[in-house]
C-alpha cells in the first residue's frame, strides 16, 4: 500500500471510530479519542469529563465499546483508555454537548448559551465563540453568534491559542449545528511582554552587596617599608660596586690561568 494511501486510510478510520464513540458516548462528557499502534494491538484513549459513565458498573460499557469497536472498524486486539479532563470548562467540544444537551431538554438556546459562556470566562478563558446554526424559533435557518471576553480571528494566535469544538443536535424542526470556540488565559500573545515580579529589586541588593576596593584588602596584612637615608643608600651602593669587582677579578684570574696552561 503507497504511503499516502495508508494515512488517508488511517486518517478516515479515526474520524469515523470518532463519530461513532460520540454517538454511543452522548451526554457523558466525550472530548475526543486518540488512536496509538503498540505492538499488542491498537490503544483507544477517550477523553471524557465523567469516566465513571464511560466506565460502567465494574468495566461492562468499556467492554461491549471494545467489542463494537473491534466489529465495526476490523481493528485487532483493542484496548480502550479512558482519561479524565481535568478543567472541563475548558474544553470546548465538551461545552458545545452541554449546550445541545440543555436545548434538547427543552431550555431556551440564548439562556443555555450565556450560562455557559459565564462559566468558561470564569474557569480561567480569554474568550469564547459560540455559533449556532439551523431553525431555532422559527421555520426559517438562521444563525446565531455570542461572545465574550476576547479571541483572535486569524493568524498565528487563531491556529495555536483557539480550540473548536462542533456538534449536532436534531429538533422537530430540523438539525441544529453548534460550535464552540475557546481561547484559553494561559496562551501567551505574541505583543504581550511579562514582567519578572523582584528582579529590580534584587539588582539593588547586588548592587549594595558589592564591597568597595579597599576592603578586599586586609589592612593588617599590609606591611610598609621604610626609605633608607642617603648615608645607608651609599653604603648599598658602595657594597655592590665592590662584589661587581669581585667578580671581575675572579674572572680575569681564571683567564690567566687557562692561557699559562695553554702555554705550557
Amino acid at each position: 500500500m503507497p504511503v499516502k494511501k495508508h494515512f488517508i486510510n488511517r486518517g478516515i478510520q479515526q474520524t469515523l471510530i470518532e463519530e461513532f464513540l460520540g454517538t454511543e458516548l452522548d451526554n457523558s462528557g466525550y472530548a475526543g479519542c486518540e488512536l496509538q499502534k503498540t505492538p499488542m494491538g491498537t490503544r483507544i484513549t477517550i477523553r471524557t469529563s465523567r469516566p465513571g459513565i464511560v466506565i460502567g458498573r465494574r468495566g461492562a460499557r468499556v467492554k461491549e465499546l471494545t467489542e463494537a469497536v473491534k466489529d465495526k472498524f476490523n481493528i485487532n486486539v483493542p484496548t480502550i483508555d479512558v482519561e479524565t479532563v481535568e478543567v472541563p470548562e475548558l474544553n470546548p467540544q465538551i461545552q458545545a454537548e452541554r449546550i445541545a444537551f440543555a436545548i434538547q431538554k427543552g431550555q431556551n438556546y440564548r439562556r443555555a448559551t450565556y450560562s455557559i459562556l459565564r462559566r468558561i470566562i470564569k474557569a480561567g478563558a480569554r474568550g469564547v465563540e459560540v455559533h449556532i446554526s439551523g431553525k431555532v424559533t422559527s421555520q426559517r435557518a438562521r444563525h446565531q453568534v455570542f461572545r465574550a471576553g476576547v479571541i483572535s480571528k486569524c493568524g498565528t494566535p487563531a491556529d495555536e491559542g483557539v480550540d473548536a469544538g462542533v456538534t449536532h443536535l436534531t429538533m422537530k424542526s430540523g438539525v441544529l449545528g453548534i460550535r464552540v470556540k475557546i481561547m484559553p488565559i494561559s496562551y501567551q500573545m505574541p505583543d504581550e511582554v511579562k514582567i519578572i515580579e523582584g528582579i529590580f529589586d534584587r539588582k539593588e541588593e547586588e548592587k549594595k552587596e558589592v564591597k568597595p576596593v579597599d576592603e578586599f584588602y586586609n589592612k593588617d596584612e599590609i606591611v610598609e617599608e621604610e626609605i633608607p637615608d642617603e648615608e645607608e643608600e651609599d653604603e648599598l651602593f658602595d657594597d655592590t660596586d665592590d662584589a661587581e669587582e669581585a667578580t671581575v677579578l675572579s674572572n680575569d684570574d681564571d683567564e690567566v690561568k687557562k692561557e699559562e696552561e695553554e702555554e705550557n
